[in-house]
């Protein structure tokens, strides 16, 4: 195997590889734990705290209102405002759900994503893993709308059974990052050490680490309960046409990662050398930032969706009387 250096021209060139590198030889067990339980206790306590109804509150009375109107009337306008609108409204409500408790931990997949230039400087590579990434969000977005569009009229009471749906999806995915961490964290090495050499290489690569991600952030909308998210599907199952349901979800699936999608490429393009030649000379740090945002963000899904919902233990910044 090899690894790149950066030249000052900003190309890769092959060198030697290095001793082999990995969080396991960097950090001792002991070290790893304490990362992965500061994680822990960081996604607990901003799920804790998090104030829903400020940022739903943002997103549908400041984004959604100011642009297309009101969500609740534009759900039932689809015979008066047609299939063109809808696009729009798809747009606006992938952006308004960006800071939502559904929508949030899409942020914790940045790092895992920035150093996806892993064995590469160039900036085509990093692109391509967003086009990988957003393809993932694309697929589950088109696949959900397909069914979407055959509910009709039942998509007032599809929408009655949200929040149920939000808790299992949302408390799965959280699992699946916490996994995802737990093997990033070198936890399970004498596990993942089993797989064919294949598999490992295959599941490293960082397209396939791209893709996997998208395809995790697309499932959000599976489970969304966000209000404006609801209109939407009333509006698009109104059309009765999967094909139309499909083409509403996938543009909605993208609006929700539009402000990450900025940010990444604000990184890769005023950051993009150092970036690879960090990524290159240091693999381990990037590789422990990668494992801390995953267990983040799965505890906060599992601490919010899966507990705090089911058990009625969250909500503090509201029962300190901090939030109104």
């Amino acid at each position: 195997m090899q690894q790149l250096a950066v030249d000052t021209r900003g190309l890769a060139e092959p060198r030697p590889a290095a001793m082999p590198s990995g969080l396991w030889t960097a950090h001792s067990v002991a070290v790893r734990g304490l990362y992965a339980l500061a994680a822990v206790a960081g996604g607990v306590l901003i799920a804790g705290f998090w104030n829903y109804k400020l940022v739903d509150g943002f997103g549908r009375g400041f984004v959604a209102t100011n642009t297309i109107g009101n969500p609740d009337q534009l759900s039932t306008s689809f015979t008066s405002n047609g299939m063109l609108f809808g696009l729009v409204f798809a747009a606006v409500a992938g952006l308004a759900a960006t800071f939502t408790a559904c929508n949030c931990v899409v942020f914790a997949m940045l790092p895992g994503l920035a150093c996806s230039t892993d064995r590469s400087a160039s900036r085509r590579t990093a692109l391509k893993a967003l086009a990988r990434f957003a393809a993932g969000v694309l697929a589950v977005g088109i696949l959900y709308g397909l069914y979407v569009g055959t509910l009709g009229s039942g998509a007032t009471a599809f929408n009655a059974h949200r929040l149920p749906q939000a808790e299992i999806v949302f408390t799965t995915i959280g699992a699946l990052m916490i996994v995802w961490s737990v093997v990033e964290f070198g936890f399970l090495q004498r596990v993942t050490n089993r797989a064919p050499a294949r598999f490992r290489a295959w599941a490293s690569s960082p397209m396939t680490r791209a893709t996997v991600m998208g395809l995790m952030v697309g499932s959000f909308a599976v489970g969304r309960p966000y209000p404006v998210f609801r209109d939407l599907l009333t509006y698009a199952a109104a059309s009765h046409s999967p094909l139309y349901g499909a083409l509403v979800m996938g543009i909605q699936g993208l609006g929700q990662i539009a402000l990450m999608t900025a940010i990444f490429l604000l990184v890769v393009w005023f950051f993009g050398a150092r970036l690879a030649r960090w990524v290159t000379e240091k693999p381990n740090q990037p590789a422990l930032i990668t494992a801390i945002a995953l267990m983040a963000g799965g505890s906060y899904f599992i601490f919010y969706w899966g507990i705090a919902l089911v058990y009625h233990v969250g909500s503090w910044g509201f029962r300190l009387g901090l939030y109104s």
